[in-house]
């Protein structure tokens, strides 16, 4: 019997899977891409940015309006919920750095005004409750994907100035807890921690012996991730962490190459780093199914972006997720942000610059769901003849490079 049928078929049955006639979604490997908010079909938002995302799907981002700058949350539906309302307008304004959101939809953020007072704070239902300011050591206003978790606590680092008594503390918008401090092994927090349902906090710190590294705590109980007495030469940034307690950083090891690992105390993991395509590395996560996601940029790379490409694994084409020069929202990417986060379902949020064929530009925050990989029963003719418009459709695109050295939570949300 003659197979040659049965394999056309399966194949048209695979593109047709991948098909979807809502117009906000385009395909790309095996995600869709789901516009968010963008402001060509949004008119009422500008200065978009952010895109934390809850494993319900939601992604959370900053947009002003003519009543100033606020935060909405969006399943992608075209529908937004407000999440912090505008400070009264044109008094003041709140200016967004970092962002997160956890599974019930609350929201915590960093603001930089004096009025509304600079601090970090919680809202839901569009009313910001105020956890901590400048006024109680708050050393570092932002707040990362990783730092808000389910029970709506908020981890961060208070410090006086450098060698004043620095401490890593969390907070709901009552008294604060302190978490570890200076008084032991630790001279100084490096960079903002990150905490998991389970309360247990990941940070960077440098020892009083003048060793760095990752390490986590809970309950007092310090456990080393990774420190610069052996692989790592220092310079760790970019902490994340999951419900089971693996920590992912981007960090230089002694060879002098830069990369993203994971580890959990015992064992170390390379995911990717730049002994080849990659020449650096923008903000990453790590979900509970140790599935990551990261920016990064390559050596033969595009001039004056924040990233090349979203990725997910080493291979810079089979784990792409997005990159310069790919079509999406019927334009052309021309720059991307990964701000951090993939839910545990392996949808990964993002922002991007577009330009379309009349050479406007779209921006926009968008997410990248994973496309089921099973074929379907029934398949068409029509199905085959668009596998072959795709496979003729086809192209390659050079870049130019240049390193981005831009990193987690650079961003800052102005209006």
């Amino acid at each position: 019997m003659n197979s040659c049928p049965k394999f056309l078929a399966a194949i048209a049955g695979t593109f047709l899977s991948l098909v979807t006639i809502d117009v906000n979604l385009v395909q790309a490997a095996n995600f869709t891409f789901t516009s968010i908010v963008n402001n060509r079909d949004n008119k009422d938002f500008f200065g978009i940015g952010g895109g934390p995302i809850n494993d319900n799907g939601t992604v959370a981002f900053v947009a002003s309006t003519s009543s100033g700058q606020s935060i909405f949350t969006s399943n992608g539906s075209g529908a937004f919920t407000t999440a912090l309302k505008p400070y009264p307008y044109p008094t003041d304004s709140y200016v967004i750095n970092g962002l997160a959101i956890n599974n019930s939809d609350t929201v915590a953020f960093g603001n930089l005004t004096s009025f509304p007072p600079e601090g970090l704070y919680i809202s839901k239902g569009g009313n910001a409750t105020r956890v901590v300011t400048p006024s109680d050591g708050l050393f570092v206003t932002s707040v990362s994907p990783d730092a808000f978790n389910d029970s709506g606590t908020l981890v961060f680092g208070l410090s006086k100035n450098f060698d004043n008594g620095a401490t890593i503390a969390t907070g709901n918008g009552g008294p604060l807890t302190t978490v570890v401090d200076t008084s032991g092994q630790f001279r100084f927090f490096d960079q903002p921690p990150v905490i998991n349902d389970a309360n247990v906090v990941a940070f960077q710190a440098t020892l009083k012996d003048g060793k760095q590294g990752v390490f986590t705590i809970k309950d007092g109980t310090i456990t080393t991730i990774a420190d610069n007495t052996s692989l790592f030469s220092g310079g760790f940034v970019g902490v994340g962490i999951n419900n089971t307690g693996t920590a992912i950083f981007d960090a230089f090891r002694e060879d002098g190459k830069e990369g993203i690992f994971t580890g959990n105390g015992k064992t170390i993991t390379t995911i990717a780093d730049t002994s080849s395509s990659f020449s650096g590395f923008l903000n990453n996560s790590i979900n509970d199914n140790n599935q990551v996601a990261f920016g990064a940029t390559l050596r033969d790379g595009a001039e004056n972006v924040l990233s090349d490409g979203i990725f997910t694994g080493p291979d810079p084409i089979a784990d792409k997720l997005i990159g310069i020069g790919d079509s999406l929202l019927g334009g052309t990417v021309t720059n991307l942000f990964f701000s951090g986060g993939i839910n545990n379902s392996g949808q990964i949020p993002f922002f991007a610059e577009l330009r379309d064929d009349s050479g406007k530009t779209i921006t926009g925050v968008f997410r990248a769901d994973p496309v089921s990989k099973s074929i379907p029963e029934s398949t068409s003719t029509l199905g085959l003849l668009a596998f072959g418009a795709l496979g003729t459709g086809l192209a390659l695109k050079g870049k130019l490079k240049q390193k981005s050295t831009v990193r987690r939570n650079a961003l800052t949300y102005t209006i």
